[in-house]
């Protein structure tokens, strides 16, 4: 009797309740089901996932991203008292919001290396999308202390940006991968002298010689995220956003493409914070000045509808516009992001041009 009344009352072992399966990310929908997401957020998730995982040189598998409702992440509470975690342990992603590529970036930066939490956290905003954080000159003390004590999470939602910020510049003057290189000297929980010494042998300079050349960027014209962010959906090494082809100067190729904005499209990512969006990747063949457009279907509104053309490189130009849009824009040669961001809402068509 006392084997049977033991048995009866175990914990039943968990059992996802698998709403995706991916080449690189598995979606388990903790009281979640398939309709409450956008019909392409599962596939974004994925390819996604396959950007970063490319840029970090990881070719395995990555695991679990599980995605609760907020009543039921209340009860769990997984992540104590963030709204978002991955757990290296179980190497799985814990949240109520889909997409949440900051913690992404967490998962595969950690199949490629152990990083410590100031590398890790810059890394995450940098290659995370959805929540960036701008940073400001007047941060750089905080870097500084944190760089001293590399092992501590960040206390303030201020230390987000500049760590970000910071791993725009590296990542910009030594690659990504040097840093992974760094975090597989340093491990998880080095200390401030480890971490510079590590960095000294990497990259050359230690840690009080990088801030020396670093703290003179924090100028104006590259601290909100908007600026100084990745993009590596569109503009990474996998390309993974859908290519929209070349804009020449020669007026013999364009773009002009009508997009049905409608959360069960499976073009469609979101919502994250009521907002849904798709993003794609063009290239412009000269410098040189074009016409960029955006109009609703027939010539009508597009309530809250914004359209994001962005450079592929560090702190490249980003030229941002609610719809209807209409205008000339200076574009430069080389590699742009394009996103359409709408309210979750919307639905409609939109047509976006760029000719020159």
């Amino acid at each position: 009797m006392l084997s049977l009344s033991t048995s009866a009352c175990a914990e039943e072992p968990y059992q996802p309740n698998w709403l995706f399966l991916g080449e690189w990310i598995d979606i388990d929908g903790r009281d979640r089901t398939a309709d409450e997401t956008c019909g392409g957020t599962f596939a974004y998730v994925d390819a996604y996932a396959g950007a970063l995982a490319v840029e970090f040189g990881v070719t395995e598998h990555l695991g679990p991203y599980r995605w609760y409702s907020p009543e039921q992440y209340a009860a769990d509470l997984p992540c104590s008292d963030d709204f978002a975690c991955f757990v290296p342990e179980d190497q799985c992603i814990h949240t109520p919001v889909l997409p949440h590529e900051h913690e992404m970036v967490h998962m595969t930066a950690f199949a490629a290396a152990s990083c410590p939490s100031a590398l890790g956290e810059g890394l995450a905003v940098f290659y995370g999308r959805t929540f960036g954080s701008d940073a400001k000159t007047s941060d750089f003390d905080l870097l500084m202390t944190r760089m001293g004590a590399p092992s501590d999470h960040p206390r303030s939602s201020a230390e987000y940006g500049i760590l970000g910020r910071f791993m725009a510049y590296l990542v910009e003057q030594f690659g990504v991968d040097a840093v992974l290189d760094v975090c597989r000297i340093t491990g998880r929980y080095p200390d401030g002298p480890a971490l510079s010494a590590a960095l000294e042998t990497v990259l050359g300079m230690t840690t009080h010689e990088l801030l020396a050349n670093f703290e003179p960027e924090l100028g104006p014209s590259c601290n909100n995220f908007r600026e100084y962010q990745s993009r590596v959906f569109a503009c990474g090494a996998a390309q993974a956003a859908p290519d929209l082809g070349l804009v020449s100067v020669n007026g013999e190729h364009a773009i002009d493409v009508t997009f049905t904005l409608a959360c069960a499209n499976d073009i469609m990512a979101g919502p994250v914070d009521n907002q849904m969006w798709l993003i794609r990747r063009f290239d412009v063949d000269a410098d040189d000045t074009y016409f960029a457009s955006m109009w609703g279907e027939d010539g009508g509104d597009l309530p809250g509808v914004e359209l994001t053309l962005a450079k592929c490189e560090p702190c490249g130009k980003v030229l941002t516009g609610p719809g209807p849009f209409v205008g000339p824009v200076e574009l430069t040669a080389g590699r742009y992001s394009l996103q359409v961001r709408a309210p979750a809402d919307f639905g409609g068509g939109v047509n976006v041009t760029i000719e020159h």
